[in-house]
């Protein structure tokens, strides 16, 4: 009997080390197959990308197959493309002797010029002859008439641009010109002028203001007055802009009792620095007037040429009245320029904006005869720059009502005080 317990003691004993084993290799195959699971993600993921680069290689090879296919039509356009660069080499040459050419005076130019455009114009008609003769079936007969159409061609627009650059030059030259080419009979106008002196006393600039309607049928008073209205609505260049605000500040001077000259729209590049000059007494008031973008800064260059064209104009005048140099502008000053300004004694008048102001200027003068005349001028009459408005009786007008109502008309010459 104790045999058999014992005996069964040890196959209790028994079984429960083999339940024990059998549980560790259970756990251990347990995560042995976590780790395959774990493993087989990143090969699925794997895969998956393995995938889309193979769908990208077969696009890549698709690509190329067209491109493979393609070889002889590029071929074939890259030795035309050869072939018109060869010839476009002789075209350029020609192109760069006729741009130095360029270098004499206008008037003899015109010819290079226009050579220069109809040779640029005919071109292609040179490249498709040089193409039908030297393609691989060359057709001769096709490439000769386009060579005798281009030759055709070229002379017609050469004789044309040069017709229009000579034309473009005279009104460069005479602008009052244009006001006699609208029709023939403003060109039999022509015949009647005597010279070039008697053609700008015949022109009324208000004409560049209105329609030929409106000349021929507006009274006299009325046309002028429309005619000043666009004028002063118009849209000015950079050049326009600056010269009404130099009549501006120049307007106020005068009507402050001071003698203006106004030296910078007279002299124009050669005003040297100096657009108006005005004295009253013993001060004189050499100024520089700069109407200009508000993002912009005047910088110390232009205090030191003001300065610098005071000192010259009082070396040059021998003047001994006090000359001072007066800035004036729209915008404001760098400090280096304020600096400058302060120790070379140059009076600032900075941020001064443009106001509308009267631009008819009412002058009295007196004809060959010595009899009183009273003329008005509006902006655009030849005189008007050079006509100073400093004597007793002279004023400035806002409309012609005004310069008509108070005795002045407008000069019958409108060149002159006439």
């Amino acid at each position: 009997m104790e045999v058999i317990t014992i005996i069964g003691v040890l196959a209790f004993l028994f079984w429960l080390n083999w339940l024990r084993s059998s549980f560790e290799t259970h756990k251990e195959t347990e995560s042995k197959l976590r780790r395959a699971l774990t493993d087989l993600g990143k090969a699925q993921k794997r895969v998956s990308v393995l995938d889309s680069q193979k769908n990208d290689l077969n696009n890549c090879y698709s690509n190329l197959y067209k491109a493979n296919s393609q070889n002889k039509e590029l071929a074939s356009k890259i030795y035309e493309l050869n072939l018109q660069c060869s010839n476009l080499e002789d075209a350029i040459k020609q192109k760069d002797e006729l741009y130095e050419s360029l270098n004499i005076k206008p008037s003899e130019s015109f010819e290079y010029i226009a050579s220069l455009i109809s040779d640029h114009l005919v071109l292609q008609y040179k490249l498709s002859a040089k193409h039908l003769k030297t393609k691989k079936h060359p057709a001769l007969v096709e490439a000769k008439r386009i060579k005798e159409l281009k030759e055709e061609t070229k002379t017609i627009i050469y004789k044309s641009k040069l017709l229009e650059y000579k034309y473009e030059y005279i009104f460069q030259l005479f602008p009052d010109l244009e006001l006699y080419v609208d029709d023939i009979d403003s060109i039999n106008e022509l015949g009647r002028v005597d010279n070039l002196e008697e053609l700008k006393l015949a022109v009324d600039r208000t004409r560049n203001y209105l329609s030929k309607d409106e000349y021929e049928t507006l009274s006299e008073n009325k046309r002028n007055q429309l005619a000043l209205d666009r004028y002063i609505e118009s849209q000015k260049s950079k050049w326009q802009i600056g010269r009404d605000y130099e009549l501006y500040i120049g307007y106020e001077y005068s009507n402050d009792g001071w003698d203006v000259e106004y030296f910078g729209i007279d002299k124009q590049l050669q005003d040297m620095g100096r657009d108006l000059i005005a004295t009253k007494d013993d001060l004189i008031h050499v100024i520089q007037c700069k109407y200009w973008a508000k993002n912009k800064l005047i910088h110390e260059k232009h205090i030191a040429q003001l300065y610098g064209t005071t000192v010259q104009y009082q070396l040059s005048s021998k003047t001994k009245k006090e000359v001072v140099p007066v800035f004036v502008t729209n915008i404001s000053l760098s400090d280096t320029a304020k600096s400058f300004a302060e120790y070379l004694g140059v009076t600032i008048i900075k941020n001064k904006d443009f106001e509308e102001f009267p631009r008819i200027k009412c002058n009295v003068n007196r004809d060959e005869d010595g009899y009183e005349t009273k003329i008005y001028h509006p902006p655009m009459d030849q005189q008007y720059d050079r006509t100073k408005i400093s004597k007793n009786g002279e004023f400035f007008a806002f409309t012609v009502e005004e310069a008509h109502r108070a005795g002045f008309r407008r000069a019958w010459k409108w060149y002159g005080n006439q």
